[in-house]
Formats: C-alpha cells, structure tokens, sequence
C-alpha cells in the first residue's frame, strides 16, 4: 500500500539517488543473467544475489541474530522500519513462518520488494506500506500495540529524530514486545567535519552516543535496553567491501556507468574511513515495552526491607595501558550484564550493558575455582584467563546472614580480544546476600607497579556504616604483606587511612582518563534505581605526605534503592 502524499513532501537528492537507485537494476540483471528474470523464484536464489538483497552488514547473519534475540515463530508479529527492497523481511519470515509489516520511504523499492516475495510465495505472510514512517499517515496505518517485535536494520542513522522514531516504536509494540535495532554510534564526540561528512556522504544528520541512545530509548518508555557492541566486525565488513568494489571496477563502470561507480567508490571508502578512524561505531540494541504496573498484583515480600543480592564483578588493568571492566549484577527484579573498556588516551567502548527482568542469553560465562578462571564474551570475541594471587574475606555488618564478601585484590590474567593478546593485572569481588533497599558506597582500587596494591570502600547500607583501606605491600619483600587501615574514610577524589600510625593518602583527583555510568533500574517499578559510574584514573599513594607510589586505579561508586 502507497499513502497519499504531496509530490515532493519527501524528494530525494541526487546523492541519495545515486545510491540506491544501482540496486533495482543490479537485481533485475542478477536475475535476468540466472535466467530468472520472471516467473517463480525460490527463497535461494535471492540470497545468491548478496549484498543487493541484504543491503546491511553481515546480511542472513544478523537476520539470524534477530531471529534468536526476538524469538520469532509463526505466531509473530513483526514491523520491519526501512525495509528496503525487502530481503530482511523475506529471509526471517522464510525461517521463521512470522508476519511483517514493511515500511519503506521509497515507492520504487517496495515495488521490487512486492514483485519479488510474490515471486518467492511469501505475499501472504509479508504486506509492504509506503511512505515516511514519521507521516501522520504511516503513523495512522500502524495500529497501536499490534505487533510483537519491532526490527531496524541500518535504517535509523537515516532518521534524525530519533525520539519520535522510538516513540511510534513503542507506540507500535504490544506490552513485553521488543525492539532490535542495529545501527551507528559515536565513539566520541562527533567533530563538525565529520558530522559534515556523516550527513553529505552518509545521508545521516544524527549519530547519538550510546548513552545518549539510552537516554532517548528510556524516555521513550522502553525497559531491559540492552547495547552490544559490533564495531570490530563491521569494521572488518566494510572494509572487505570497499576492496571488493575496487577490484570490480570495470564490471561496475560497465554496469552503472562511472558516475554511479564514483558515487559508490567515494561512499563506501566514507564509510571505511569512519569506522577506522574510531569515531564511529556499530550497536546491537535490544529493548522492551514494559508492562503496565498494577499495584493489586504487588505481593507483600515487595516492600521487604532486605533484598537478595548476587554481585560479581571484575576490573583488569591490560599491559597496553587499558581498562576492562565486567560484572554480574542481579536481584529479585533485575538481571544486569555489562562490560566497558577504556585507554589512557579517552577512548572508551561500551562492549555490553543490558538489565533484563529475567535473562535469555548468557552474555557473559564465567567459569572459575578457587585456583583460576575463565571470563568470555560471545558477543565481543573476548576472553580472558587468570589465576588468584591472592584471597580476602570478611563479613559486611549489613547482612544479617554473616555471608562474607570474597575480595581477590590480585588476579594474573591473559586477555584474547580477536587476534590479539596481553597480560593484565586485575580484581575481583564476589558478594550474595539479603540488603537492605537503600544503599550507597564509594569504592576504589589502585595497583601501583613499584609498591603494592590498595583497595578502599566507604559504604552505607541502610543504618549499617561499612568502611575499609587495605594494603597489599610488595615493596619490602617478595612475600606479600596485607596491612589493614583504622579510620578509614573517602572523599570524592582520595581515601584515607592510618596504618601503624602512618597516614595513607590514595588520591585520585587528576582528570579521569575515561568514565561511564548506567542506571540500575527496572522501569516497571520506581522503586528500584541505582546510579553506577565506574572511573578509570591516574593515581597517587602518599605516606606521611611523601609520595611513594604513582599508579592506576578504577574508582566505582554506586548510589540508589536495590529491590
């Protein structure tokens, strides 16, 4: 279907004509080269053609991805946004049965798409609307809460407004439906040449942080968003394709002509050099349209004034300088994975930050003993390996249990990310018990090469004070030695502390290198959010006022309500 509006309501520039208008002609060559350029085709020979049919980076691989991540079955109901000439939405109704609902700006690529899911028998599953879907009269055609799972592949960098695109999503989704998108991202932020080259070359005039996506899904309504970070494949993926399209320059000339070539070859080699440069990266977004509270099915454990809680996280400190930061964080209502990895010149990626309800897919294993472990990240080809140097435990006054909290202030690691490998010096803390709602805490660790290791926490559980300062010193001898500190207390930018009447200063108030934060929350209650904010800095340690130590240090401070 076609909606009504003005000539010229939505025009294309030349540029973006130049772009896609290759694809119709190089199909319809395709086909007519197999001797298919009519008549009955099979699902196959549409996945032969590639790159046209599946106009997106890892093409029936991310369709795979989608189907996985959203569940589809033939009972689904799915809106596809910018569904191009259609080949997505074939591909995952073919595997999974599903029905789908295209919208697609450009008339003359919903004809081909049409043209072609008739052809291959898929017309009665997959129906195509054509028009800008932030028109009044796209909006009016989706009927609200009639779809299961709404899927965007490369189609919202297009879309400026980004809070009005998330908004129809949302509106679109049925309660506990889900979103998944995969799109851009910046790095950093975006200098004016670049956002001038996003725009000229890339069609795209808007390109948000992922924390500022997150600010954009969350005020959309949207719960359990969940960021996976694709930018080293994709970088790998268009380069491939930029080599690939330079070696087939006469074929291409002799097709489109040289100024579509040119066009190509400028776009792609774009494309390239942002996401080599760093300043442009690639998400796997995931999220959900939560259900509407209704406070006759809260159950009176609720509003209990203890919550159980299982943290494990992890920091290790890379020999190139780096940070990499993971945890496992979960309660009655949440399920939280994330990963971050910053440098010591503030570049910083976010490989993973999802809070579920409850979770599907094992975004991070961890398999360990008392000896060693192994930490892995499907999604970001990331493994690492340690030993435990050494093991602390003792009990938090909070928990009325006396379960202790398992501090390894020194693990000895080995990082695999893709073809590469360092070593890396890193921490754990492993802690379970019943908490009280309300807590906060400022905790840090720093590893200074020539003296030792401190770690420090001030917290406040409920009514329970919780303060400790301790000191592995390596500098005197090859055994290590714990020193415990009395009077222990933190401020915003150092921890101080007495030990055997010396008083020990870490400070950490140079500039951070690199930071992050997300919010502990579940969106279907107000009753659970917790701000976390992790800071990789430099750092100092003084004894006395003499300065004994330079280093680095992860500071982490954490404040809210747990439920």
């Amino acid at each position: 279907m076609t909606l009504s509006q003005p000539e010229n309501q939505y025009p294309l520039s030349k540029d973006e004509a130049l772009i896609y208008d290759w694809r119709i002609h190089s199909i319809r060559q395709a086909l007519k080269q197999k001797g298919k350029a009519t008549g009955t085709l099979q699902i196959q020979d549409l996945l032969e053609l590639g790159h046209l049919d599946q106009y997106h980076y890892f093409g029936t691989k991310a369709c795979e991805r989608a189907i996985n991540r959203l569940a589809l079955n033939h009972n689904s109901e799915v809106l596809d946004i910018g569904s191009g000439v259609g080949g997505p939405a074939r591909y995952i109704s073919y595997q999974t049965g599903c029905h789908i609902q295209c919208v697609e700006l450009r008339k003359d690529f919903n004809e081909i798409a049409q043209e072609l899911t008739k052809r291959v028998g898929l017309d009665k599953r997959i129906q195509y609307l054509t028009g800008n879907i932030l028109s009044a009269q796209v909006i009016d055609a989706l009927s609200p809460s009639s779809f299961d799972s709404v899927i965007s592949f490369l189609s919202f960098l297009h879309i400026e407004d980004r809070d009005k695109i998330l908004e129809i999503c949302f509106r679109s989704l049925k309660e506990n439906g889900r979103i998944y998108i995969e799109d851009y991202v910046a790095n950093c932020t975006l200098t004016p040449e670049i956002k001038t080259t996003l725009k000229e070359i890339v069609q795209s005039s808007y390109i948000p942080t992922r924390e500022t996506y997150r600010h954009h899904l969350e005020r959309s309504g949207f719960s359990d968003i969940c960021f996976i970070d694709l930018t080293r494949g994709w970088k790998l993926w268009v380069e491939e394709r930029y080599q690939k399209f330079l070696h087939s320059k006469e074929e291409s000339i002799q097709i489109f002509g040289e100024e579509i070539y040119e066009h190509r070859r400028q776009f792609y080699q774009t494309v390239t050099d942002l996401f080599q440069s760093g300043n442009i990266g690639g998400s796997l977004i995931t999220a959900k349209k939560p259900c509407v509270p209704k406070m006759n099915q809260v159950s009176d454990t609720y509003f209990s004034s203890l919550t159980s809680v299982y943290s494990e996280q992890y920091h290790f400190f890379l020999e190139d300088g780096s940070l990499l930061a993971l945890r496992h964080f979960q309660t009655r209502t949440i399920e939280h994975y994330s990963a971050w990895w910053s440098d010591t010149k503030g570049n910083s990626q976010e490989l993973l930050n999802t809070t579920e309800h409850r979770c599907l897919n094992q975004h991070i294993s961890i398999q360990k003993n008392e000896q060693k472990g192994t930490i892995y990240l499907p999604e970001a080809n990331l493994e690492i390996q340690f030993k435990v140097a050494t093991q602390f435990t003792w009990d938090v006054p909070c928990e009325k249990n006396h379960r202790p909290v398992i501090h390894q202030p020194k693990l000895l690691c080995t990082v695999h990310t893709g073809a590469r490998t360092q070593k890396a010096i890193g921490y754990c803390k492993i802690f379970q018990g019943n908490y009280p709602k309300f807590w906060g805490y400022h905790f840090v660790h720093a590893v200074f090469p020539d003296y030792g290791i401190v770690w420090s926490a001030d917290a406040t559980f409920g009514q329970e004070k919780y303060n400790y300062f301790k000191l592995l010193n390596t500098s005197q001898t090859e055994k290590q030695i714990l020193l415990h500190g009395e009077d222990s207390y933190h401020r915003s930018t150092s921890a101080h502390a007495r030990i055997q009447n010396k008083i020990h200063h870490l400070k950490f108030d140079t500039k951070a290198l690199a930071t992050w934060s997300t919010i502990l929350r579940n969106q279907t209650s107000t009753t659970m959010e917790s701000n976390l904010c992790l800071e990789y800095r430099p750092a100092i340690l003084e004894i006395d006022g003499q300065e004994v130590g330079e280093g680095i240090c992860l500071k982490e401070s954490c404040f809210g309500t747990i439920v």
